[in-house]
Parts: C-alpha cells; sequence; structure tokens
C-alpha cells in the first residue's frame, strides 16, 4: 500500500471502516512512498488504527506551513487538522476516477506490451499478477520522478517476498548480496532478476542466494555445514 487510495481501497476489502483509520505524519518516511508502514510489506493497521503517512510526498504545498521546521507549537491541533485533511485527500483520491498517475501507467504497461522496451521485459512482465503489475508501474513512476535508487529496490523486492535481506558491501558498495528465503524456482528467479534490471543501476555487482543464509563468521545460525556459502 503505497498512497492513500490504495490504502482506503484495500481497508475497505479487509472490513475497515474510513472512522476507524487515523492518520498521523510518520516519524520516519520514505521519499519514494507516501503510506509510510512500520514494514515495508505491512497490509493491515496497527491495533490503534493509525496509518502513518508521508504528506510531503504529494501534499507540500498544503503541509508545508504547517510542518515548518519552526512550527513547533500546538501539537495536538495540527495533528487533528492533519488527520481531517488526510481523511478528505483520501476520499477525493477514491473518488477522482482515473488520475493523471493512472492514466501515466496506462500508457507505461501499454509500451511494454506491444514490445517498446524490448521483447525479453513484456514476457517478464507477464509472469506478475495485475496487483503486482499495479506496484511496479508505481515505482517505476516513482523512478522517473526521483531517479533510481537501493530504498527503491528494497521496497519493490519486499512488496513480493516477504523473507528477503539485501546486504552491501562495506568494502565495496556496488557489490550487493541478496538473500531470499525460498528455493530456488524459475519462475522466482526471473522475476527478481526482472526487478534487479529496473530497478538497480548497472554498476551494481549481483550476488543471488536462495533457501540457505551464506555463513556470516561469528553468526552460529549461518554456519551451517553443507548448506553454506562461506562470505
Amino acid at each position: 500500500m503505497n498512497y492513500l487510495w490504495e490504502a482506503m481501497l484495500y481497508l475497505k476489502e479487509e472490513g475497515v471502516e474510513s472512522h476507524q483509520v487515523r492518520f498521523q505524519v510518520a516519524k520516519v518516511y520514505s521519499a519514494y512512498m507516501e503510506v509510510s508502514n512500520v514494514f515495508l510489506n505491512q497490509t493491515s493497521l496497527e491495533d490503534n488504527g493509525i496509518l502513518e503517512v508521508n504528506p510531503f510526498y504529494r501534499f507540500w504545498e498544503i503541509f508545508k506551513d504547517l510542518y515548518a521546521p519552526e512550527a513547533t507549537d500546538r501539537i495536538e491541533i495540527k495533528e487533528s487538522i492533519t488527520n481531517i485533511v488526510l481523511h478528505q485527500l483520501a476520499e477525493n483520491d477514491c473518488k477522482s476516477g482515473m488520475t493523471k498517475e493512472f492514466y501515466y501507467k496506462k500508457l507505461l504497461y501499454e509500451d511494454f506490451i506491444v514490445g517498446r522496451y524490448s521483447k525479453d521485459i513484456k514476457v517478464l512482465l507477464e509472469l506478475f499478477s495485475d496487483r503486482e503489475k499495479e506496484v511496479i508501474l508505481s515505482a517505476i513512476l516513482c523512478q522517473y520522478e526521483a531517479g533510481s535508487s537501493l530504498d527503491l529496490f528494497k521496497h519493490i523486492l519486499s512488496s513480493f517476498i516477504d523473507d528477503n535481506i539485501v546486504y552491501s558491501n562495506r568494502s565495496n558498495p556496488n557489490e550487493l548480496i541478496v538473500f531470499i528465503g525460498s528455493k530456488r524456482e524459475g519462475i522466482l528467479e526471473k522475476k527478481i532478476e526482472f526487478l534487479i534490471a529496473m530497478f538497480l543501476d548497472i554498476r551494481y555487482q549481483i550476488t543471488l542466494y536462495f533457501e540457505y543464509h551464506f555463513g556470516i563468521i561469528g553468526v552460529d545460525e549461518t554456519m551451517i555445514i553443507d548448506r553454506i556459502a562461506m562470505y
């Protein structure tokens, strides 16, 4: 769930009413995401009904003065105003029909399907479900606006695969090790290769590990004989 409308429509499907949701500005958020969940793959509300949001992702002009660095007083009033305004914006989102972003994603998807970005990408994209395609297209638009980043790749990978860890080599930041806690399987591997090609710069050197974590000296849980590669 990245956008307000995605979150509200999903929660509605799960039986959560709008009045049960309370929006608040996230203490820590990514520039690439509007809904800032504690966990990237989180699909439900916390018990307190709070949904943390990065209001500056799309609504900078609305919130820039309310949350200016020098505006540190009247916290409770600002939180109430934020909740009310975001509820209205979320409702507008859900009723707006085909937004400009939806239109861009539609055109982008059509370009993929007719092979303008190569036939290989067209074939690989068809491995994903409709919901996964929506996430991918949204991420591609984010990449167009803000550029590629390791954070965006981690977000998109976690959107599809719960059990994953991305390591960066301290001595060589361009070397990445990606651990996937599932068995190596043809379609899964092709999906991951697609995400790497789409969302990581060419400078990165990627090593993939499936199912069994590579051995890390000093971490006993990873040092299992005959199941590991030493790193």
